[in-house]
């Protein structure tokens, strides 16, 4: 790709130049009232003929392109390096007023194979975030680029049919290479455009992004389920996800489409991978519907569910209270009696639910019901690279005297050092060190890669533990007996976040923690 380019007034197009291109003076217009802003004169003139990107004003002075609106943002050039499978974009503008002319510069970088923009070295999550374009050669060529990657992973090349152009189309290409129209249903959803399992949403079956949708999900879309979705966007992923827990019942999944319940699945960073949906507690949440309808019928498990949601939504409830006490159904369920199943039914997952499978879980270690041979317990999990690359020492490595001003190391016990937990062993260890559930509840999530535990250690101690998605988000941080972080801990993790690229993001009402890879 040419590094320079610049808009050419003869062609009225931006053509590849051999130096930075050099700032212009658009003609500014109003096109429903037909008149044009006349420079020499200071004041707007009727446009009395045009011909060949020139128009003549009442006045009798000619103007020539480009046109633009007033109080406008004008790109006259572009300087775009590549380097490697990353492309740095200068884009040279300048705002457009009757009253005054300011140049401006706003820096890109996009990082093809991970499929990530930034602008100004920050993460670009929505198009409002994008004040500036790309010319259509330059995005072509990005697109282009993008699309060798998807030709890897999917076997075939998919094109570009869509009104959104330049950063937009590239961040919709992002999302989803086989429709990107798509990327406009998928902001309904409020999701993270960077989960990476997000882009094999659309099957590419059909031309029809809405139907793609459907058919990802697994759902006949009818008239009534077509109705819902047009009334509440959200609401198809509700009834995906209730479908996904066995109901079957088409007036219960037609009540799915409230708020609470997608603030729920959002929360636990709900996405679509293989035209399957995919949420943090998705296998304890299907094992507890398993178990609960061979003993009720699916109003009563949808009503539990709801019980579970509404705690949830309350601020005093920790959300660590309902996702580790799903993990402990997962791992207790089988010793668990028709009758305390059904009073978990009845409770949903809430603080007295967690302790009762607390105690349920401590009684089965006891008993020796868990108990595994200690070489299976330094089975390392199969954990990733990128994810062990997660590991990380905060704090300055060396202090210096303030009398002999001579720099000496500082130990790793005085520092907070952030590891990896690569077998079970060590997540019992931090389990009972911490007091806390990720001993035995998340055995299962780990060994089959549904999360990853990070934690943290100071002068000797368990300060911090981490539970990191498959996505690179924290779904939570904690310190011992599950309390806030708070002091040098918070810290600490905010170092942490900073050095291995964690960046915030909102999800509705909850702060949620996100990290592009």
């Amino acid at each position: 790709m040419n590094r320079y380019w610049a808009f050419d007034i003869q062609k009225n197009e931006y053509i590849p130049a051999a130096e930075p291109a050099l700032s212009l003076f658009p003609t500014i217009v109003d096109k429903k009232q037909m008149t044009v802003y006349c420079r020499q004169h200071r004041q707007w003139e009727r446009i009395t003929a045009f011909s060949h990107n020139i128009l003549t004003a009442a006045c009798g002075i000619r103007y020539e392109g480009p046109f633009t609106g007033d109080k406008t943002l004008f790109n006259y050039g572009y300087d775009v390096i590549r380097r490697g499978n990353t492309y740095y974009i200068r884009v040279e503008s300048q705002v457009v007023d009757t009253r005054h002319r300011r140049l401006l510069e706003s820096q890109f970088e996009l990082n093809v194979d991970r499929k990530v923009l930034y602008k100004e070295g920050k993460a670009v999550f929505e198009s409002e975030d994008i004040n500036c374009a790309l010319c259509k050669k330059i995005t072509d060529q990005l697109i282009d680029d993008i699309g060798e990657l998807y030709h890897v992973q999917f076997g075939l090349k998919p094109g570009v049919a869509s009104q959104l152009t330049g950063f937009n189309v590239i961040l919709g290409y992002m999302l989803n290479p086989f429709n990107v129209n798509f990327y406009k249903i998928a902001r309904h959803w409020g999701l993270n455009p960077y989960d990476k399992d997000f882009t094999s949403l659309s099957s590419g079956d059909t031309p029809d992004a809405e139907n793609e949708m459907f058919s990802s999900l697994g759902i006949r879309p009818t008239k009534a389920v077509r109705k819902l979705y047009q009334q509440k966007p959200y609401g198809v992923i509700c009834y995906a996800a209730a479908h996904d827990l066995g109901i079957t019942d088409v007036n219960i999944l037609q009540k799915t489409a409230c708020t609470d319940f997608y603030n729920f699945l959002s929360f636990y960073m709900i996405s679509f991978a293989g035209g399957d949906i995919q949420y943090a507690i998705r296998y304890p949440m299907r094992r507890f519907a398993a178990d609960m309808l061979e003993l009720v019928d699916q109003k009563t498990l949808w009503n539990s569910v709801m019980r579970t949601v509404h705690h949830f939504m309350q601020p005093d409830i920790p959300h660590n209270i309902i996702s580790d006490g799903l993990n402990l159904y997962e791992v207790c369920a089988q010793s668990l009696t028709e009758r305390e199943k059904k009073e978990i039914l009845h409770e949903g997952f809430n603080t007295y639910t967690h302790d009762f499978l607390v105690r349920r879980q401590d009684g089965l270690v006891r008993e020796g019901k868990m108990a595994m041979q200690a070489a299976e317990d330094n089975t390392p999990f199969p954990i990733e690279p990128q994810f062990l690359a997660l590991e990380y020492k905060a704090g300055p490595g060396f202090i210096e005297d303030p009398v002999t001003k001579i720099r000496r190391p500082v130990a790793d016990h005085e520092r907070f050092c952030f590891y990896v937990a690569q077998n079970w062993g060590t997540l019992k260890k931090i389990g009972s060190k911490m007091h806390n559930c990720v001993g035995w509840a998340y055995k299962n999530a780990v060994q089959e890669r549904r999360c990853t535990i990070v934690f943290a250690m100071y002068r000797d101690k368990y300060r911090i533990c981490i539970e990191v998605t498959p996505e690179f988000g924290v779904r939570q941080v904690l310190g011992p007996c599950n309390t806030v972080l708070t002091g040098e801990a918070m810290d600490a993790f905010w170092e942490w976040c900073s050095a291995r690229h964690i960046i915030r993001s909102r999800v509705f009402k909850n702060a949620v923690m996100m990290a592009p890879v």
